[in-house]
């Protein structure tokens, strides 16, 4: 009887960290292709081998009877694609791989000796005309060049056809912004972090934790037939990658402040009861990424801290309690810490931790997320 229950619990407890690895599977890349040579023939038994540039994590694969080779599961980033085979020479190629997609690099050998080198012009990602998934990609350029209300990385949404960004507000716990995918109620659009899922559904106003945009690495924009590392929804989906740390060591410190001398007038009206209505966002941090072993555990580490007092305009529809309106002050005071660390098992797995904290208070009116 002892030994029974020793095994039902072994059982149970193999099954939730079989759901907890399910639900944390974090959205990936594919690079793909076929290895030829001049003459347009299939070069079977190549090897393949994929190096990211900024951890130095490899894949080793095989190209098959027909040519073909995959290496799935791969992390956001750029990679070299480097191909061996007797007989000819040494291809070395660049390939950009992105949240939910399939980068095709084709391979032409030449021949000649391994020891010969040649390089080729670097693959992206590109149409993919067997996915039938309809779907976006914002990269790091885009989320670091770009400017964003608020620093929200939510804001670049907007960039994808059909997407709708709406602002919240403070005293709503953490929805600043919402995101509406092709006319579908914001506060349910399904939100994922490394495949964790965020989003508030309990009150359905979009998503239960800010972060930083310097953590975000790049995030995909989901609105029809979803791939598998999507969770269920029925109006469109964000799923965001955060960044890792890589073989050198990079960092940055910042301090954005905006007041009132550089914002227009509630409502586009001067208020005479309140002329001129104070407001100001002081918003400093850091991060720092690096590695701990190099080619084998890196980290990354995010503090951003963000202090404002803004103005809203209450405008009441009756008559008899307009002098209740005015531009009031609504403070808020946010602090978003991240820190990541990444191990290289072998040459087949990896992990990595992530630790997230999101702490804020503010004052100000209630509200939801209206439709677009």
């Amino acid at each position: 009887m002892k030994r029974s229950m020793q095994l039902c619990l072994l059982l149970c407890l193999v099954l939730v960290s079989t759901v907890s690895l399910v639900l944390a599977q974090a959205p990936v890349g594919t690079i793909a292709g076929i290895v030829s040579d001049e003459t347009g023939a299939v070069v079977p038994n190549a090897t393949v081998t994929i190096r990211n540039n900024a951890t130095g994590f490899e894949r080793q694969v095989t190209s098959a009877l027909d040519g073909s080779y995959s290496a799935p599961a791969l992390a956001a980033g750029v990679y070299e694609i480097r191909v061996e085979m007797k007989g000819f020479r040494t291809l070395v190629r660049e390939a950009t791989v992105e949240v939910g997609g399939t980068t095709t690099a084709d391979i032409r050998l030449l021949v000649g000796q391994t020891a010969e080198v040649v390089n080729v012009e670097a693959a992206t990602a590109q149409i993919e005309y067997e996915r039938h998934a309809v779907d976006g990609v914002i990269t790091r350029q885009q989320i670091q060049g770009l400017p964003a209300n608020g620093r929200s990385f939510m804001q670049l949404a907007a960039l994808e056809p059909g997407v709708t960004v709406n602002t919240g507000t403070t005293s709503q716990y953490n929805a600043l912004f919402s995101v509406s995918i092709l006319g579908g109620n914001a506060g349910r659009t399904a939100i994922t972090v490394d495949g964790g899922n965020v989003r508030d559904a309990i009150e359905s106003t979009g998503t239960q934790m800010n972060f930083s945009q310097e953590v975000v690495q790049e995030f995909q924009v989901s609105s029809a037939n979803f791939d598998l590392s999507t969770g269920i929804t029925s109006v469109g989906a964000i799923n965001m990658v955060t960044r890792s740390g890589a073989n050198a060591f990079h960092g940055s410190g910042y301090f954005f402040f905006r007041d009132h001398n550089m914002s227009a007038y509630p409502g586009l009206a001067r208020d005479s009861a309140v002329p001129d209505p104070f407001f100001a966002r002081r918003n400093p941090g850091f991060w720092v990424g690096g590695p701990i072993v190099k080619d084998k555990l890196f980290f990354f580490f995010n503090y951003e801290y963000m202090n404002q007092t803004q103005a809203f305009t209450v405008h009441p529809d009756l008559p008899s309690i307009a002098p209740l309106g005015g531009t009031f002050f609504s403070p808020y005071k946010g602090k978003t810490l991240s820190a990541r660390f990444d191990y290289k098992l072998n040459a087949n797995h990896s992990m990595f931790a992530r630790y997230s904290h999101d702490g804020n208070s503010g004052l100000g009116p209630n509200g939801g997320s209206p439709l677009p």
